[in-house]
């Protein structure tokens, strides 16, 4: 299915009725060219559409939504085939997809192969024995194969369920975050793992090749690993003039995985405390909604800060925007009763948790914090899916020679100007990879 309009409404692709179990659609498309952005603008226009999700903890976080993990209530693939073959999947499914059109996974390309078929085999059997078979539950995989790949398992285009996605692909074409010209046509065949078009391309449009790496860039230094990333943006805060000062997360109740620390990396998805100055160059991990004065991705410098508001002039336009705390939700039914330590407690107790009208759902815990963070340094992994302003890549660590590395660190600027690289020629046509077994989604 070829592109009509980037954010046309996408209820044609949902059939009135289906003799399919599960309605199935992938949208893809290069790096820029809204496939997140379209799904979070339709989810927030018409709320029961889709149920937004994410395959990292990382993407959730800056959707403001979960991870499919935590929606579902699974922890690795083992434990969602158990789930499905228990048949608490098709009970999880039909209990908190129920007023959904969709269930909308972000970052699908990190999704295995296994996973989509037993999510896929969980959704039809919430669909058969449920009272919706003229209006099924479907799954919409949003991503690039062209990007960040599963880890250490096959792609979900080799999943058995797979053809049904490929029978009903949008492929988006046109790529918002760069205007064109040579820096895109660069970053397209980097894509398709052509180093040296790429370099031929560069060169003629006059980039620097840069043999050590700016310590004081005031830009975003996309470095490899998490160790890294805060190392860098100490030494970053460091050098901006003024005191420190430290702004906190407050959180009650029940929280989401996404939200706490990976127990591997001893790193928070939402720190409990983050220090800035006044200066400080910083990343905005939200959309301004519905205006759009600023998106997810946006970095600028912070003019001023009080208990509500941090004052951020934003290097994209120079204007300067207000970003205020954040408040998310985890919600439940209301049940007749439920069991804590052994101990069962009928309704009454749910009288004193606060009601969420709209949803019909209970609010079980909560967080607020700021969707800021110091934006001097950022991961290939936690850049996924924003776009930068200034960005420092030093192409020689090993850790670019893996496939799409590249693409993935080269496109999240918006323009060449802004782009500084470190390295050289020949080691830049080196780290160019791509994955034969994608080339057919390129």
């Amino acid at each position: 299915m070829e592109e009509r309009d980037q954010f046309a409404a996408l209820d044609d692709l949902l059939p009135e009725q289906t003799d399919a179990p599960v309605p199935c659609q992938f949208r893809t498309g290069k790096a820029g060219t809204g496939k997140t952005f379209g799904m979070v603008k339709k989810c927030a226009e018409e709320p029961n559409w889709g149920a937004l999700c994410a395959t990292s903890g990382v993407a959730a976080v800056n959707l403001g939504s979960v991870t499919l993990n935590s929606r579902l209530k699974y922890f690795n693939t083992e434990s969602l085939r158990d789930s499905l073959l228990s048949g608490a999947l098709a009970r999880i499914i039909h209990q908190s997809l129920a007023a959904y059109s969709w269930l909308v996974i972000d970052e699908g390309s990190m999704l295995s192969a296994q996973q989509l078929d037993y999510l896929h085999r969980g959704v039809e059997a919430a669909n058969r024995y449920s009272d919706r078979r003229d209006r099924p539950l479907g799954i919409c995989l949003v991503g690039d194969f062209a990007q960040l790949p599963p880890v250490n398992e096959p792609w979900a285009f080799e999943a058995n369920c797979w053809p049904q996605f490929a029978a009903a692909t949008t492929r988006l074409t046109h790529v918002w975050r760069q205007d064109g010209g040579p820096f895109l046509e660069a970053l397209n065949l980097v894509r398709e793992g052509n180093g040296k078009g790429a370099v031929d391309i560069l060169d003629r449009a006059g980039i620097e090749w840069h043999t050590a790496r700016h310590t004081d860039y005031d830009g975003t230094t996309i470095v490899p690993v998490n160790s890294l990333v805060s190392t860098h943006n100490d030494v970053a805060l460091d050098r901006v003039p003024g005191p420190r000062f430290s702004v906190h997360s407050r959180r009650w109740g029940q929280q989401r995985s996404e939200w706490g620390e990976n127990r591997r990396t001893h790193e928070w998805g939402i720190p409990q405390r983050a220090e800035f100055k006044l200066g400080a160059y910083v990343m905005i991990l939200t959309n301004d909604t519905p205006e759009f004065s600023y998106v997810n991705g946006d970095c600028g410098h912070i003019l001023g800060h009080s208990d509500w508001a941090f004052d951020i002039e934003l290097v994209r336009n120079g204007k300067t925007v207000s970003v205020p705390k954040l408040v998310r939700a985890v919600t439940a039914e209301r049940p007749d009763s439920y069991v804590h330590d052994g101990q069962r407690f009928d309704d009454d107790v749910w009288r004193d948790r606060p009601f969420v009208s709209r949803k019909g759902k209970f609010v079980t815990g909560q967080i607020e914090y700021w969707p800021i963070r110091l934006a001097y340094a950022s991961t290939v992994h936690k850049s996924q899916g924003l776009t930068l302003d200034r960005a420092q890549i030093d192409i020689r660590h090993t850790f670019f020679q893996s496939p799409a590395m590249m693409y993935v660190a080269l496109s999240r600027c918006r323009t060449l100007e802004g782009l500084r690289l470190v390295g050289q020629r020949d080691k830049f046509i080196q780290q160019v990879k791509c994955d034969e077994r994608t080339r057919p989604w390129l």
